[in-house]
């Protein structure tokens, strides 16, 4: 019934609303799919560490290693000089604020399908507030190896090798020694650098276990001199276990997601590619097409699975044949091509009725000039109720944002009513993008966007200021600057700039520590006085001193 993608053989032509044939993008233009295994090994035990000298004598704590799945500290004060010095900590997250690991690791995802570099990711920090100096070198190497896992894979047994300061002199010796060790590294407060990463660093853990035990572990060495002994704490290391969707062991990230998500962005801009010359109606219909071509349906998946899935959108685009997708899929992918087009789109829910029969459905909305059309590509596709159209760029025959609306299609009439969430995520009004329009789809009415902007610069010459310089765009009327703060904070509006020939603003009253996040847009109007907008510039940040 559904066709199989098939990057080996795509050749087939796209017959346009227009009525002119587009040749998509081939096989041999598509990377193959193919990852690689990983062959990082995980963090060696440590040993005794000693340091001689021909004038002092030399002691050592020291430690043997310990199983991934560490146990429970007994309790006991006194320890024998030859046992583990092993500290159990276990952080459950209350669920009704902390997002779970599918929506962290699909927000990761967005960072490098939209071009971001998660490399660079996070820039704001709770940590660098509250932290202070001994705690925030350990903080900075764990964000730096947490971001390293998230991006290539590896182990998560974390070797600390920045110096923490960890030594002084003491006068005391045996289970009194052992529990001024203890002591100092108490003081380190590991727990509260680890809270503060997992709010700095949200979408980069996207693979930590917050529900199972952190451990970390060390050694020590003493050295005498006379009546006083130096102690160090040493070998340092912390290990976080990996929840078992991107494990390849207990503390091993498998991170061959975040590869195909680099290869499925690489194809899906090939497509991108394929149609710039195009007109934006071509555009839409040939993605249309092209979606419906590379991906099946997958009949397996029963009701009960969310929506949330962050394999969705990478299946459409990954070049395997034996991956299928659902309405989530079709809708995102869809989306995805007209962001990286500047097509203003957006993916809706709610419930579907007719055809295929009732149940939970996403679908898209596709702006034309402040008027907002159907989009279901998932019944567009070859072998369903819209194959032949009635659900793409169509009007309803019909209905309301409070009742739903009814199209029709050659074999029956389809409703579609949105869900609750999408009502007040976009609003009930008839400027929402959720009201159907009744006037025909028509290319000859759209007004064209402005170029996107670039940001070129930000500065911070005066405290609590920002100065943000940005590229023209021909033709615009005024840009909007939106900003954020952090990682963890939405996107606010900070000014609107009526002067398309301004290019320059500074942003005033600011927390000095804070990094801000800034993204800009520029619009101009159509004949009825309506902003029509570009797309986002690229996200540039900035930290306040």
């Amino acid at each position: 019934m559904y066709r199989k993608k098939n990057f080996v053989s795509l050749g087939i032509s796209l017959i346009l609303a227009a009525g002119i044939t587009v040749t998509p993008v081939t096989a041999a233009d598509f990377t193959d799919g193919t990852v690689s295994g990983f062959n990082s090994e995980d963090t060696a035990e440590f040993g005794t560490q000693q340091e001689t000298s021909d004038e002092e004598e030399i002691t050592s704590g020291t430690e043997e290693g310990i199983s991934e799945e560490a146990s429970e500290e007994s309790g006991s004060d006194e320890k024998n000089s030859d046992e583990t010095e092993v500290f159990t900590e276990k952080m459950i997250p209350k669920s009704d604020v902390v997002p779970n690991n599918r929506q962290l690791l699909e927000e990761y995802l967005n960072d490098i399908l939209y071009g971001q570099d998660p490399g660079t990711q996070p820039a704001a920090s709770v940590g660098e507030d509250i932290l202070n100096g001994q705690q925030q070198t350990l903080y900075e190497e764990l964000k730096s190896k947490i971001s390293a896992v998230a991006s290539k894979g590896g182990s998560t047994r974390f070797k600390i090798t920045s110096n923490l300061g960890l030594t002084w002199q003491t006068t005391v010796s045996g289970s009194a020694l052992e529990r001024e060790v203890a002591a100092h590294l108490k003081e380190l407060d590991i727990s509260k650098i680890i809270d503060c990463l997992a709010v700095d660093c949200p979408y980069e853990l996207y693979w930590y276990e917050k529900t199972a035990s952190t451990t970390w572990q060390y050694n020590y060495s003493t050295r005498r001199t006379g009546n006083k002994t130096t102690v160090k704490i040493e070998n340092l290391s912390i290990h976080m276990p990996v929840t078992s969707s991107y494990a390849s062991s207990t503390y091993k990230v498998n991170a061959q997601i975040v590869q195909l998500a680099r290869m499925a962005a690489e194809n899906a801009r090939m497509i991108v590619k394929e149609f710039q010359d195009f007109t934006e109606t071509e555009k839409l219909y040939g993605y249309k097409e092209t979606i419906c071509y590379l991906t099946s349906y997958n009949d397996d998946v029963t009701e009960a699975d969310e929506y949330g899935d962050p394999w969705q959108l990478i299946y459409v685009f990954d070049g395997d044949d034996s991956t299928n997708v659902v309405c989530e899929g079709y809708s995102k992918a869809f989306q995805y091509l007209c962001d990286l087009s500047d097509i203003t789109c957006y993916t809706v829910t709610g419930m579907m009725d007719g055809g295929t029969g009732e149940g939970p459905h996403m679908w898209n909305v596709v702006a034309n000039n402040g008027r907002y059309y159907m989009a279901d590509i998932t019944n567009s596709d070859e072998g369903t109720v819209g194959e032949d159209g009635g659900l793409f760029l169509d009007t309803p025959i019909s209905g309301s944002i409070s009742r739903g609306y009814t199209y029709a299609t050659d074999s029956s009439n389809i409703y579609f009513a949105y869900d609750k969430e999408t009502k007040d995520l976009y609003g009930a009004g008839n400027k929402s993008v959720l009201y159907m329009t009744q006037d025909p789809y028509s290319a000859d009415d759209l007004t064209a966007k402005p170029p996107k902007t670039s940001i070129t610069g930000i500065s911070n010459k005066t405290a609590g200021r920002l100065s943000l310089t940005w590229k023209k765009s021909k033709g615009a009327a005024g840009y909007e600057i939106y900003r954020r703060a952090g990682t963890t904070h939405p996107y606010v509006r900070a000014k609107v700039i009526k002067s398309g020939s301004t290019t320059k603003y500074t942003n005033t009253k600011l927390k000095k520590g804070q990094t801000y996040y800034y993204r800009i847009r520029s619009y101009r109007y159509d004949e009825k006085g309506r902003k029509i907008y570009s797309g986002w510039s690229t996200v540039k940040k900035q930290k306040v001193r």
